[in-house]
């Protein structure tokens, strides 16, 4: 009897335990590896040249770090300045310059109010050389977690000459993505 109830209760956990999958999925958390989603029907591959298609596939995965690394860049910023500044921390921390242009990016969707917004974050409006000059402008907050300002600014200036690259539709030659994944295990390591 007693196999048979914890049976019952290992079979209870695992139902428990994929409806907890499921709904950090939904949430956009990828919990199974090797499952993605399939963002949005893609157009017929046939309308383009396989040169083309080659370089965008390619591509593709630089951007995906570019991503991860410039929303767990924010996110850093966000969890610390909150933790130590409080939650007014933009309004304290951040520069006149970078807030007024996030405001020029705020307003302008305000008139485009059919398009979605960029982000949900005040954050997430940076650009991504405003998150160096956020880091170096609150130092003390952060000096903790980096040798130095200038591990930070050439860390940034490197990946955002090749961010800029990839974001306008530039092709990246693999001693440059070879650049990049370094650059982003040298930030994993250090931030651990």
């Amino acid at each position: 009897m007693k196999n048979i109830e914890e049976l019952k209760q290992l079979v209870f956990n695992g139902i428990l335990l994929e409806d907890s999958f499921q709904r950090m999925e939904a949430d956009g958390i990828s919990i199974r590896k090797g499952q993605h989603e399939i963002p949005v029907e893609r157009l017929d591959e046939s309308d383009f040249s396989p040169r083309i298609i080659y370089q965008a596939n390619k591509m593709a995965s630089v951007y995906t770090v570019f991503f991860c690394l410039e929303n767990a860049v924010r996110d850093l910023i966000t969890d610390r300045l909150a933790e130590r500044q409080g939650i007014d921390w933009w309004e304290t921390c951040v520069p006149s310059k970078i807030k007024g242009s996030v405001q020029k990016l705020k307003d302008q969707e305000e008139i485009n109010r059919y398009h979605t917004q960029r982000a949900s974050t005040t954050i997430g409006y940076t650009m991504f050389g405003n998150l160096a000059q956020i880091i170096i402008n609150n130092w003390d907050d952060f000096s903790d977690l980096f040798p130095s300002q200038a591990w930070i600014n050439a860390r940034f200036t490197d990946l955002e000459m090749s961010r800029n690259i990839i974001m306008h539709t530039g092709v990246l030659p693999d001693i440059e993505i070879e650049r990049i994944e370094s650059i982003c295990r040298d930030w994993i390591r250090q931030v651990g």
